[in-house]
């Protein structure tokens, strides 16, 4: 049934062409990849640095620029993480299929650390010159070790650590599986949690509480339907899978509901109650059916563009925040209006993120392999030559 799935024990890939493939790749997962990354940079862009509680943004900026229109469109763009934990469920259930855990967790370890490592390094470059401030550097520090607690040097990484905790449980379930499929048995377990925090005990006033977060209450549930979508496309189906997920969904919406709540309040706009879940359902929707789109859009899309977007949506993610505040800040100096000066970020913060996804990280990436002391790579199957974006989370 999964024909789709790469293979766990195939070697580590060096670089964007260079990349691991079966046959069988998923090009609506690396698609709605990119699109979720792209609603996160149009909702700071047009909604999110509008919140007063925005870390930087009165600093750069008069958020009073932001046109209504904007805000009331983008708006819900946040829910683009919501849309990367169900993807990173889906191909994190993928990966660790026949995998021990530590090549499993060596290789998550260097899909999240080159770029972070990488990004962060960027950010700090165009940030200092015109925000010299010493706490730069310990956001700096945190951001570019992955540490769990922040704040960092962009809010995008809060992200991280959620998924590190994700590859960590997923990692100890492999070590003490010894060869069986328990990904069944994660899923119910985060998911009925974080359904549980969602359905009888969820409160908008600790959304922000970190401790929360890392111990997957929130955002358990996303997780566990992508690994259980996974597994449904792996043969693994029942009345029982259909109900979990059904449950899923419904604290994943929970989360949604309140979430637009929240964002409403903060930029001061009022957004329509059914957009935000009719996205979500519509991105759940892509993930159900992406192995029955892969031959259509195999005709119509060539291969090598659609797998540089999914790869370029990791450095995409955690570079806009910051860098977007410090370059549209910079344009609207210089006389542009303020929809010009954010589209104009969005194109150039994008070709940097396609350029370090195509070159730059795969090289520090290449070089991490080398220096890393623990796990070796483990042998598998001679390599499909054809890249792959759907390792790469964020």
């Amino acid at each position: 049934m999964n024909s789709a799935a790469p293979s766990s024990t195939d070697p580590l890939p060096s670089g964007a062409t260079a990349q691991l493939r079966p046959r069988g790749a998923l090009y609506a997962i690396d698609l709605l990849r990119f699109a979720a990354a792209m609603l996160v940079v149009l909702f700071h862009y047009f909604a999110g640095y509008a919140s007063p509680g925005h870390p930087l943004a009165a600093r750069f900026l008069d958020p009073a620029l932001l046109p209504q229109t904007g805000k009331a469109l983008a708006g819900y763009g946040w829910i683009g993480v919501e849309i990367f934990f169900v993807i990173s469920g889906y191909v994190i259930a993928i990966s660790a299929h026949g995998s021990q855990a530590l090549p499993f967790a060596r290789r998550r370890l260097l899909r999240l650390w080159p770029a972070a490592l990488l990004c962060a390094t960027l950010t700090l470059a165009l940030l200092w010159p015109v925000d010299p401030r010493a706490l730069h550097l310990g956001e700096y520090w945190r951001a570019a070790l992955l540490w769990p607690w922040g704040p960092y040097i962009d809010g995008s990484y809060w992200t991280l650590a959620v998924e590190a905790v994700f590859y960590a449980l997923v990692a100890l379930l492999l070590l003490a599986a010894q060869g069986r499929d328990l990904t069944g048995w994660l899923a119910m377990a985060i998911g009925t949690a974080s359904a549980a925090f969602w359905i009888a005990g969820g409160n908008i006033e600790r959304l922000d509480l970190r401790s929360e977060q890392l111990l997957l209450l929130q955002h358990g549930c996303f997780f566990a339907l992508g690994i259980l979508l996974h597994r449904w496309h792996a043969g693994h189906r029942g009345w029982w899978a259909a109900a979990a997920m059904a449950g899923l969904l419904a604290a994943g919406l929970t989360e949604i509901e309140r979430i637009s709540r929240y964002t409403s309040y903060g930029i001061q706009t009022q957004l329509l109650d059914w957009a935000g879940p009719a996205l979500f359902l519509l991105s759940v929707t892509i993930v159900a059916l992406s192995p029955r789109m892969q031959s259509a859009l195999e005709a119509l899309l060539p291969r090598r563009p659609v797998l540089l977007l999914g790869l370029a949506t990791y450095p995409l993610y955690l570079l806009h925040q910051t860098m977007g505040l410090v370059l549209i800040g910079g344009l609207l100096r210089s006389g542009l209006p303020y929809i010009s000066a954010a589209l104009l970020t969005l194109l150039a913060v994008t070709v940097l993120a396609l350029a370090i996804a195509n070159w730059a990280e795969p090289w520090l990436r290449r070089l991490m392999d080398r220096a890393l002391p623990f796990s070796p790579r483990s042998r598998g199957p001679a390599p499909d030559r054809h890249p792959n974006a759907s390792p790469t989370d964020g």
